[in-house]
């Protein structure tokens, strides 16, 4: 689904009262399903975010009832629940909930990434006070101030100048490890005196564990999110789309006090269970927007060197990823995962001498953007194409 990847992108597309109907919404929609906070306080939030709901409808408008807007947060795609005329956006038919009532991949980018209210859910506590913590140490964040949107964009550029203060081999080597090992046992970490001192490495957040274990996601090798399936049985899936539809889902069941873990998935390779103390983990917006462009980085790297190119990643720190020649044509390429023409547009207007003859590669299920990246990005002198399309010009060369 695009609108799981590109949710900054989707958000662009909506005119001001939807904008503030999806807020309220998302808002509304994490808080129901999650056990963090009293019952009392959750119900004073789920009330509020219906008022919030009522007013982006306007005076004229035909917003739901308290109990319709809590019923179709859990069974209506996103576009039933906005106000205005329909869209073409893939947004239109996401849901925020599963059938069970869990929060869905969309829901947890669209919380993280474009609700103004993010702060105020109590199920997204502990990856949100991480990401805070972790620019206040960057410098990046006040104290006592919130962000109205977290920026992928942002957020990255700040993670990796700080490394880049330390010298290249350093800052190579800490992006190195961010990529290939988003979850480290404490002994490990301890060995990377940088990143202890960044604290980008934090305990595994409670959606990511069961009964004291957890297991990680044989493609990226972050932290599966646990779903209780009773109290003896939770499913670990990973929180990316595409690793879940890949096989990255797991039944997680005990007998005799023995735990282990059968594939409901493609994938046969058994990850390990292991135990949560003694264990480390980046919290979701940093394996988001570090871990999972670093790991197409690498693909990429691979992909151009076996095409006959000469590859050198990460060349010139944070300036851009790849830097690719074959037969005198040469290809600055800026890796990124997600679509926010918004924070990328920020981030080149802060260094625009560099964005001349940049290409932005972006991840083939996000071809569609393509078309308003460029218009973004154009005048910046940056080209946007996908990865397979950067691959098939480097085979071509």
């Amino acid at each position: 689904m695009l609108a799981l990847e590109a949710t900054p992108a989707e958000i662009d597309e909506l005119d001001q009262c939807q904008r503030d109907a999806l807020d309220a919404c998302v808002i509304a929609a994490m808080t129901l399903c999650t056990p963090e906070g009293d019952a009392r306080g959750r119900a004073r939030l789920l009330m509020e975010c219906h008022g919030r709901y009522t007013r982006s409808w306007g005076v004229f408008g035909k917003a739901a009832s308290f109990p319709a807007f809590l019923s179709q947060l859990q069974s209506a795609p996103i576009g039933a629940l906005l106000p205005g005329p329909g869209s073409w956006s893939e947004i239109w038919d996401v849901r925020l909930l599963d059938d069970d009532g869990t929060a869905t991949a969309a829901l947890t980018r669209l919380i993280m990434e474009a609700s103004d209210q993010a702060h105020e859910v109590p199920g997204l506590s502990a990856d949100l006070r991480h990401l805070h913590s972790v620019l206040r140490a960057l410098g990046k964040l006040p104290p006592g101030a919130r962000l109205a949107r977290i920026a992928a964009e942002a957020v990255q550029h700040a993670v990796f100048r700080t490394l880049q203060q330390a010298g290249f081999a350093a800052y190579t080597e800490g992006r190195g490890t961010l990529v290939k090992e988003p979850v480290l046992g404490r002994r490990a970490l301890s060995r990377h005196a940088l990143l202890t001192d960044l604290g980008v490495y934090t305990s595994i957040s409670p959606v990511r564990q069961f009964a004291g274990r957890w297991a990680p996601c044989p493609l990226c090798k972050w932290t599966m999110r646990a779903t209780p399936r009773g109290h003896h049985s939770a499913e670990l899936a990973c929180e990316d789309e595409r690793h879940r539809q890949r096989g990255a889902r797991f039944k997680m069941e005990s007998d005799d006090g023995q735990w282990w873990l059968k594939p409901l998935g493609e994938i046969r390779e058994i990850p390990e269970l292991r135990p949560v103390e003694g264990w480390v983990a980046l919290s979701y917006g940093l394996w988001q927007w570090i871990t999972m462009p670093g790991l197409l980085e690498i693909d990429l790297e691979a992909l151009a060197d076996g095409a006959g190119a000469k590859v050198r990643l990460w060349p010139f720190g944070d300036s851009y990823d790849l830097h690719i020649t074959k037969n005198g044509t040469t290809w600055r390429v800026d890796v990124k995962t997600w679509a926010d023409p918004q924070g990328i547009a920020e981030q080149m207007r802060a260094d625009p001498e560099g964005c001349a003859g940049l290409i932005v590669v972006i991840p083939e299920h996000l071809r569609g953007y393509t078309a308003v990246l460029n218009r973004v990005l154009g005048p910046f002198g940056a080209r946007v194409i996908t990865d397979l399309d950067l691959i098939a010009e480097v085979r071509a060369a």
